[in-house]
């Protein structure tokens, strides 16, 4: 009879432990179905309900991530970092619940708290690489260039990735020191040789030092590996025009452009390849397409203004205007200067005014004095406005500075000839 009666009284215990149980089983895998379907505002009212009969601390901590992470997946990132918070004990670090709050600061935007947070985690699980390295991401984006230097040298020496070792390279750049960063770039791309960023980087480092044999060596070596990366064709492009290889630059913008790429880079690189080998009207539609992307940028206005003068007769005018929307968008850039006024005498010359050509002719000297040539053109207005006696001034300029027997110095010879014998005339 007494067992009997303990038994009766067992049952309604048991009743509530499975029926517990059940409840506890049916919230979380009625979760787990709507995160299986991506209902993740779903599972978060589940979540929430099922806290509310909830006292523990350890379940309330599990639940309390669930909801967390079911927050972040719909950016989510204040209300799962309040969620987070919620669950954490004063005093005490919970690795998994800070990580997460760790990584919704930083989703939010929220760098200085995220930097505080895996710093403090760093120091309690130094072995911890994952929090190294989003330490060593995060000094870098605050600007903190050599203690991210110094988080990723120490994660290097541990293990060697890629991606640390560029962004070593990154922070060194950042410093100064060009060789230290060319040095990281490099040992990245040895791990990574297919890496296309790393490769870019390299070439901007290179470029730098005009070492243009180095990066076309190293662009044709990854193109022979990913023939259809543009981006690296482009430094492969610039690398041959900047070393004077015109021919084979155009060869690779030529390839660029067939393949669909209409940057501004290329387009104008392609423009100034162009205009180098005198193929004006390729020069012309590259420079048009790049003036379609940035119509602000006043070399190449410059560049396209010359373009058009050169082509033919029926570009004159929109040569002229294209050289004088140059010279509005320019700032005191000398060598720019220099370009615009040398260009626009030309044309003005071209056009038989010398008028017109010869303040821009005394501009372009002001600006390129070392261009020797343009006390010729400038003698020569003179000569033609019989302005004889300004004119002998120049072109004896010249003889003095000028090199002797050039195609220039025999003309101006010539010139001062002829120009005596009309002062002897006017005598």
């Amino acid at each position: 009879m007494r067992s009997l009666l303990l038994i009766l009284a067992t049952v309604p215990l048991l009743f509530f432990v499975t029926t517990a149980g059940a409840q506890e089983t049916d919230f979380r895998q009625a979760a787990r179905e709507a995160m299986a379907r991506f209902e993740y505002s779903k599972a978060i009212e589940i979540l929430d309900r099922a806290m509310e009969g909830v006292s523990d601390e350890a379940e309330l901590r599990d639940i309390a991530l669930q909801k967390a992470r079911c927050q972040k997946r719909i950016l989510r990132y204040d209300s799962a970092a309040e969620t987070l918070a919620s669950v954490m004990t004063p005093g005490m670090m919970d690795v998994e619940v800070a990580g997460e709050l760790a990584d919704c600061h930083v989703q939010a935007g929220r760098l200085p708290d995220a930097l505080a947070l895996y710093n403090i985690l760093s120091l309690q699980y130094p072995d911890n690489l994952y929090f190294a390295i989003q330490k060593a991401s995060l000094l870098f984006k605050a600007g903190d260039y050599e203690g991210c230097a110094d988080q990723g040298k120490a994660i290097c020496s541990k293990d060697s990735i890629p991606s640390i070792l560029s962004l070593v390279g990154a922070c060194a750049l950042k410093l100064g020191q060009v060789d230290t960063s060319l040095a990281y770039y490099r040992k990245s791309l040895r791990l990574n040789p297919l890496n296309p960023n790393t490769v870019t980087s390299i070439s901007n480092i290179l470029l730098g030092k005009k070492d243009y044999d180095g990066i076309i060596s190293m662009s044709k070596a990854f193109l022979e590996e990913v023939p259809d990366n543009l981006p690296v064709g482009q430094v492969l492009g610039v690398a041959y025009y900047l070393k004077e290889d015109q021919d084979n630059a155009y060869e690779v913008f030529k390839w660029l452009r067939k393949e669909g790429d209409e940057s501004y880079g290329t387009m104008y690189y392609s423009g100034l390849n162009a205009l180098a080998l005198n193929r004006f009207k390729v020069a012309i539609e590259c420079f048009g397409n790049a003036w379609q992307i940035d119509s602000t940028d006043a070399k190449l206005a410059a560049n396209y203004a010359v373009a058009l003068s050169k082509d033919n007769i029926k570009n004159q005018i929109a040569a002229e205007k294209k050289f004088l929307e140059a010279l509005r968008l320019t700032d005191p850039d000398p060598a720019l200067m220099y370009k615009i006024h040398n260009g626009l005498a030309d044309f003005y010359y071209s056009a038989s005014d010398v008028n017109k050509a010869l303040p821009h002719y005394e501009k372009a000297f002001e600006y390129g004095p070392q261009d020797k040539g343009l006390l010729v053109s400038i003698g020569y207005c003179h000569r033609m406005r019989k302005e004889y006696k300004t004119a002998l001034k120049y072109y004896e300029r010249y003889l003095k500075e000028g090199k002797e027997g050039s195609k220039n110095w025999y003309f101006v010879k010539q010139e001062i000839n002829y120009i005596n014998g009309e002062l002897h005339m006017e005598e």
